[in-house]
């Protein structure tokens, strides 16, 4: 059973590297970024653990976010561009 998740987990991260590509084209690099709750909770003072006990060890996704080699990221700050649900 393990050999079949870690199969059909291997096949989800090629696919998903491979649209990545095919989408990159504006951006040089993505980030893909992991954060532990564990660690979020810790540095947080205002952060309370639940009542089960500390968060899950596991890691989460926290985003794929595109970048330029320049340190620069893309970003939308114009007010003027509101929300269009229909979009």
């Amino acid at each position: 059973m393990k050999l079949i998740s870690i199969s059909f987990l291997s096949k989800l991260l090629i696919l998903q590297y491979l649209s990545i590509q095919c989408l990159s084209d504006d951006f040089d690099f993505f980030y893909f970024v992991q954060q532990w709750p564990g660690a979020y909770c810790d540095t947080k003072q205002s952060c309370c653990y639940p009542k089960t006990g500390k968060p899950t060890a596991d890691f989460g996704i926290h985003g794929l976010w595109p970048n330029y080699n320049d340190g620069s990221w893309p970003s939308n700050c114009d007010p003027d561009s509101t929300f269009d649900k229909s979009q």
